[in-house]
């Protein structure tokens, strides 16, 4: 919000201002309907329509990214020879030695209000170290010139910035958070999301306003994102996610349905001495995760580089104490602590939280202070736009034996992170641009060691939230349990009236917990999919209504009101 001053002088006029804008009026032709609507705002789909004329312009690493660059852009439908030109930078208006490439990837979206195309090259045969100008068009109507530079062969000292959730308030909050950054960061390489860019996985005027935001920052640096729940639309993976990122074809290898639903979303991008390593936390079907994990195994076992970062969405250890992302955490977090991984980056909770493992901080040697000092991935979420959640705490960490040094609320956040040599600082700043949070971590022949700047903040743990899968089940040999095994009540007939051949994987259901009210004598069936939740009378069998929520369901449960949760 800006806040309006008026100074001393200026409030001795106002009297004369206010009869100038009356008597203005009275000479004023009456607004007919017609020209008082033109003066509201315009519609999204006006706002953010395409046209033959570039836009949504992004870098992404299509490979190499000291010999190679990919960008893609946005048009209308019908421009069909889309094109880039490239040369290295000059500082003449009209630079010679120019190339020109032809797209290698043209593809059609239609959308609620328009068609429009994405069309991307990769530009190849480029040298290490050297900062090229290139713009897109059709061979007539061009973007303005814009500049990258390559990546230099060795681990040269360089610069990311990471991001949380955009979601909400996209241009309206989100975009100061993002300028900020490359206002502290200005020559930053690489710019790291981890999901959520848009609330609305397939909604264009969402998309056109992620591009409002950060236009200028994508058109000029590489964006790295990990796909989000809110870039899903059921199961299926955002349209515009398909079209405008094309990033590297390095993921799980594979002609199969597994592969497919991973590509584009699960790949890898070495960069100055940093594998950078993008996660899908959204598809936690079994046979799907078990590819992934031994992928992401390989991926970190065969790293030469010195440093590793590993991005995804959902947090191995929530901040939100309703929520318990097990199947991830299970899978994944016994490599990240194996293979030493330097930063684990998430989103998803819509807060700011960062700590360790309790194994980072045991057996290190005793001139190490107990309260900054330890060894082991570094564990963070953090959130750019507006949605927050308030159900926050130390729960998930605490019985997943993982201590949460910092947590915070109601703050919109960046995080700088500059790499050189032997240390990789992290810097977390709000949005206004103060110091929020920070550490060092210093990697050498000696070892790894990692220094909070600040002693860990002091958070409660009483009176956790509920927690939906968290909790074992009651053990019924326990004599103190109240919930103690009995005969059964009755038996269920069933008959086998059929069989399915085949099931649609993308559309089939998929079981996100299940919850009975006494109360009510209702059960609750959650679909993960279809982001449902059925109530079923248990006497008829009838579905008697169907919740739809906006967010993917991970469980179902009823609290002490007998309310679902």
């Amino acid at each position: 919000m800006t806040k309006s001053s008026t100074p001393r002088r200026g409030r001795r006029m106002l009297a004369g201002i206010a009869v100038a804008v009356v008597a203005a009026s009275l000479f004023s032709p009456v607004m007919s309907p017609g020209t008082a609507a033109s003066a509201a705002a315009a519609a999204p789909s006006a706002q953010h329509g395409p046209s033959v004329v570039p836009d949504r312009i992004v870098l992404t690493p299509a490979d190499d990214l000291s010999t190679t660059q990919a960008v893609t852009w946005r048009t209308s439908r019908g421009v069909t020879s889309a094109k880039a030109e490239i040369r290295t930078a000059t500082a003449t208006p009209y630079p010679g030695g120019i190339t020109t490439v032809n797209a290698t990837k043209n593809s059609d979206v239609t959308t609620e209000h328009y068609d429009e195309s994405f069309h991307t090259v990769e530009f190849t045969g480029l040298t290490p170290d050297t900062q090229y100008q290139y713009r897109v068009g059709d061979g007539t109507n061009f973007s303005e010139w814009q500049h990258f530079t390559t990546a230099s062969a060795s681990a040269d000292p360089f610069s990311f910035i990471y991001l949380g959730d955009v979601q909400n308030g996209i241009k309206s909050d989100a975009s100061r958070v993002i300028r900020n950054a490359f206002r502290d960061r200005p020559d930053a390489s690489i710019v790291l999301q981890a999901g959520d860019l848009i609330n609305d996985a397939n909604d264009d005027s969402q998309w056109g306003e992620v591009f409002d935001a950060a236009s200028y920052q994508f058109g000029t640096q590489n964006f790295l994102a990990a796909a989000g729940n809110h870039e899903y639309e059921g199961a299926e993976l955002s349209t515009q996610w398909q079209a405008q990122f094309a990033y590297p074809d390095n993921g799980p290898t594979g002609t199969g349905h597994i592969e497919e639903l991973l590509n584009g979303t699960v790949y890898y991008n070495d960069y100055q001495g940093v594998r950078f390593i993008s996660l899908n936390s959204n598809i936690t079907d079994a046979a799907v995760l078990a590819v992934q994990t031994e992928w992401l195994k390989e991926t970190l076992e065969s790293n030469p580089h010195k440093w590793t970062v590993v991005f995804f969405h959902h947090p191995v250890f929530s901040l939100d104490e309703g929520r318990n992302n097990r199947a991830i955490r299970e899978a994944w977090l016994p490599l990240f602590e194996a293979n030493n991984v330097d930063l684990v980056l998430q989103g998803h909770d819509h807060n700011y939280g960062r700590g360790n493992s309790n194994d980072a901080e045991k057996d290190n040697p005793t001139s190490w202070d107990p309260d900054l000092n330890y060894d082991g991935p570094v564990y963070a979420v953090s959130v750019v736009g507006s949605k927050m959640y308030s159900n926050t705490g130390p729960r998930l960490w605490i019985e997943n034996d993982a201590h949460l040094k910092k947590l915070q609320g109601n703050v919109e956040l960046y995080q700088l992170i500059d790499v050189s040599g032997d240390t990789m600082r992290y810097e977390s700043r709000t949005a206004d641009g103060v110091y929020f949070d920070g550490l060092t971590i210093v990697k050498n022949d000696a070892g790894k060691a990692v220094t909070d700047d600040t002693p860990p903040q002091e958070i409660d743990p009483s009176n956790p939230g509920p927690c939906l899968g968290c909790e074992p089940n009651p053990d019924p040999t326990d004599p103190t349990d109240p919930t103690e095994p009995g005969e059964p009540t009755g038996t269920v007939d069933y008959e086998v009236t059929g069989a399915i051949d085949s099931v649609n994987k993308s559309n089939a259901a998929l079981p996100a917990g299940s919850a009975f009210s006494e109360s009510k004598d209702r059960l609750y069936l959650g679909d993960q999919n279809r982001r449902t939740i059925s109530e079923v009378n248990v006497d008829t069998d009838e579905v008697t209504r169907t919740i739809t929520l906006p967010e993917n369901i991970r469980d179902v449960g009823i609290d002490d009101e007998e309310e679902l949760l």
